[in-house]
C-alpha cells in the first residue's frame, strides 16, 4: 500500500499562496522562490533575497518586451523600438506596475534610519518575472509580462509620443548635467543642388551624432535620435 504525503502549510505560506493568487494566473510550483521575491537585501546579509532573482527578471523582461514590440511594430526601426522600451522598462514605470499588483505591500524589509529604500515595487516585479521563468518557464513569464504591457500601455499612443527625440534629449541633458552642444546650419554639398541642414551634437565637445534633413527641426530630431541610442545607457526615470 502507498503512502502519500501532503505538504502541511504554514499560516504565513497559505496567506502568500492566497496574494499570489490575485497576482498570478496559475499556481506556484515551488513556493520558496516567491518567498524570496519578497525578501529585501536589507533584512540581513544570512537571509535569501530578492536581488538576482531582479538581475535575471530584468533581463527576462527586456526580451518579452522586446518581442512583443519588433512584432507589433514591424515598420519601427530599431531606434524607435529601443526608446520605447526603454520608457515602459523605466525605473518610474516598473514602480507604478509593481505597486498597482500591490507588491510593495508584500515585501519585507527594514528602512532604518538613513536607508531609504528606494524602487522597492519596480525591483519586486523584476524578481517576480525572475521567479516565474525558474518556475514556470519563459512561456508563463512571457504571458504574465504581455498581460502587464496590454493592460497598462496603449502602445500606439506610446510610439507617436517617442517621435520627438529631442525633447527626450533634452530631458536627458538636464537631468544629467550633460554638456551637449547643437550646432544646426545650412550645408550644401558638392553633390546636391539645393541647400540642406546639418545638425552636430557634442558631447564635452568632442562629437557625438549629427542628422541630415531638408528642414532644420528634422536635421535636429535625426541627430538627437542618433545620440539617444548612443547615450541609451543612460536612463530618464
Amino acid at each position: 500500500m502507498g503512502f502519500f504525503f501532503f505538504k502541511r502549510f504554514s499560516e504565513e505560506e497559505k496567506k502568500l499562496l492566497k496574494n499570489l493568487k490575485l497576482i498570478l494566473d496559475f499556481k506556484p510550483k515551488n513556493l520558496e522562490l516567491y518567498k524570496v521575491v519578497f525578501t529585501h537585501a536589507s533584512v540581513g546579509r544570512n537571509t535569501k533575497n530578492n536581488e538576482r532573482l531582479e538581475f535575471v527578471g530584468d533581463s527576462v523582461m527586456g526580451l518579452i518586451i522586446t518581442d512583443i514590440l519588433y512584432n507589433k511594430f514591424p515598420k519601427a526601426d530599431e531606434g524607435r523600438l529601443s526608446i520605447l522600451r526603454a520608457s515602459i522598462v523605466s525605473r518610474q514605470s516598473l514602480n507604478v506596475l509593481g505597486e498597482n499588483l500591490g507588491l510593495d505591500q508584500l515585501v519585507d524589509y527594514k528602512n532604518t534610519s538613513g536607508n531609504e529604500i528606494k524602487n522597492l515595487s519596480g525591483n519586486a516585479l523584476e524578481a517576480m518575472v525572475g521567479a516565474i521563468y525558474f518556475d514556470r518557464g519563459y512561456h508563463s513569464a512571457k504571458k504574465f509580462v504581455e498581460k502587464l504591457v496590454y493592460e497598462n500601455f496603449d502602445l500606439e499612443k506610446l510610439l507617436e509620443q517617442n517621435k520627438d527625440y529631442k525633447s527626450k534629449l533634452l530631458q536627458l541633458i538636464q537631468k544629467f548635467k550633460l554638456n551637449i552642444t547643437f550646432n544646426t546650419y545650412e550645408n550644401m554639398e558638392s553633390n546636391e543642388k539645393n541647400q540642406h541642414f546639418l545638425c552636430e551634437l557634442c558631447l564635452d565637445d568632442r562629437f557625438l551624432a549629427e542628422g541630415k534633413a531638408w528642414t532644420k527641426k528634422e536635421a535636429e530630431q535625426k541627430a538627437s535620435k542618433q545620440a539617444l541610442q548612443k547615450l541609451s545607457h543612460l536612463r530618464l526615470n
